[in-house]
């Protein structure tokens, strides 16, 4: 999906407060009635314009960053039950935004196609799963993601530019601060609504003409500038970014990211090997408590090749152990890290039954997959088998023979190695084995 630049920041930046679109939150002595219609009209243009192609695909049209209190007065409309329990008409809406509605989305059938499609991402990781409400956390997490995807854009570049950045990086980290998902129906539905969150990026154009050229950022050029095109020697050259991995954001904005990630941690599950920020267990593991989702998450890291996911979610793990993930989420107690053990030896245990069998040669490459984890399972087995072995397996079994053998092959890898995390990680293991044993 592309961000579309082309209704950016008409106020300079700052944060819009009123449905009336204005700056600063004032409109103007206006009777609740109207302010509730405006509310209203400005949720509706919210959820066609870019809610429901984050969920579908297509053009994000990002406006000028949104304010908490406006997206409070939005939130209010819809209810803790959705827009039902609010009584909103999205019929009654029509007539303003019909105009602004997706090709083949009637304004009226919005709502419902924004539920369906969060329904369709929903439904491949829960076969329960309930139809997503459009619900206060949804218009805030939305909300949160608009403002951190303004913050990009070059029109709040200039004088002032940190000062205006800064402002917005606030307000989207007071609306994405929602706290870790409590059930897995909460986790399931807010991560309906940013699943596509990877898949976001920005088209830029180059306009060469024949005396000279022009770069228009996140939008079309006006025909004005591609007229003529034979005459004016027109050609334009589009250049795609990715929002996350190219485009990036400002520092003042990463808090707010995190957030959004701790509100929202099935994303970062399937985006293991991104750089920045890494993957956290501070923030995976309240859904991995989830037993539906832990299933989901362990069968996609066995797919992903447990050696390499293995080795990412290992390399976290140290992090977590150490105090070193950003702050938030979840805190690194004993048994935090036995579970996080437990979980990187069900996917073991997961690739042996359904995975390659090349595991047993990996130590004969020059930059063998899949150390970190050996020398994390090594470690934990030196501590206490129990973190790494399932309590219904028995060691004389095919399959308990099979692990064994695995683990002999890990131990031979770290040992040949020498690595030097190894020390660290029997530490950690020893921390994680303490949780295991009954109170005296």
């Amino acid at each position: 999906m592309t961000v579309d630049a082309a209704h950016l920041l008409a106020a300079g930046g700052e944060l819009v407060e009123a449905a009336t679109g204005r700056p600063g939150g004032d409109e103007g002595g206006t009777s609740a009635a109207t302010r509730d219609a405006g509310a209203d009209r400005a949720l509706l243009r919210f959820v066609t314009r870019f809610l429901l192609p984050l969920v579908r695909g297509g053009a994000l049209h990002v406006g000028r960053p949104l304010g908490p209190r406006l997206v409070d007065r939005l939130s209010a409309r819809v209810g803790a039950g959705g827009v039902a329990a609010a009584g909103l008409s999205t019929k009654a809406l029509v007539r303003s935004s019909s105009s602004s509605s997706p090709p083949g989305v009637r304004g009226d059938d919005v709502i419902s196609a924004l539920a369906a499609g969060r329904h369709a991402v929903a439904l491949p990781l829960l076969s329960r799963a309930r139809v997503p409400a459009l619900d206060p956390a949804t218009v805030r997490l939305g909300a949160a993601l608009h403002n951190l995807l303004a913050l990009t854009h070059p029109a709040i570049e200039g004088r002032g530019a940190e000062g205006r950045q800064g402002r917005i990086a606030v307000a989207a980290l007071e609306l994405a601060a929602l706290g870790p998902p409590r059930t897995v129906a909460d986790a399931v539905d807010r991560h309906s609504l940013l699943a596509r969150l990877p898949e976001i990026g920005r088209s830029d154009r180059l306009v060469h003409y024949w005396l000279g050229r022009r770069a228009f950022v996140g939008r079309m050029p006006p025909r004005r500038v591609t007229a003529l095109p034979r005459l004016r020697q027109v050609r334009v050259e589009t250049f795609r970014r990715g929002w996350l991995r190219e485009i990036g954001m400002p520092v003042c904005a990463r808090p707010a990211f995190l957030a959004l990630s701790i509100a929202s941690p099935l994303g970062e599950t399937e985006d293991l090997f991104r750089l920045e920020p890494p993957v956290g267990w501070s923030r995976i593991l309240p859904v991995l408590r989830f037993p539906e989702l832990s299933r989901v998450i362990a069968g996609r890291v066995v797919e992903q090749g447990v050696l390499r996911a293995g080795d990412v979610l290992a390399d976290a793990l140290f992090r977590f152990a150490s105090g070193h993930d950003p702050p938030g989420g979840v805190s690194p107690s004993g048994a935090a890290i036995a579970f996080a053990i437990r979980f990187l030896a069900h996917c073991l245990w997961l690739d042996l039954l359904f995975g390659s069998p090349a595991g047993a040669a990996i130590a004969a490459t020059d930059h063998p997959p899949g150390l970190d984890l050996a020398v994390m399972l090594v470690a934990a087995q030196r501590s206490s088998s129990a973190l790494v072995w399932p309590p219904d397996v028995a060691p004389t079994s095919d399959l308990g023979r099979r692990f064994i053998d695995r683990m002999a092959a890990m131990a031979t890898q770290v040992r040949e190695r020498r690595s030097p995390r190894f020390g660290t990680a029997v530490g950690v293991a020893g921390l994680a084995a303490q949780s295991l044993r009954p109170p005296p």
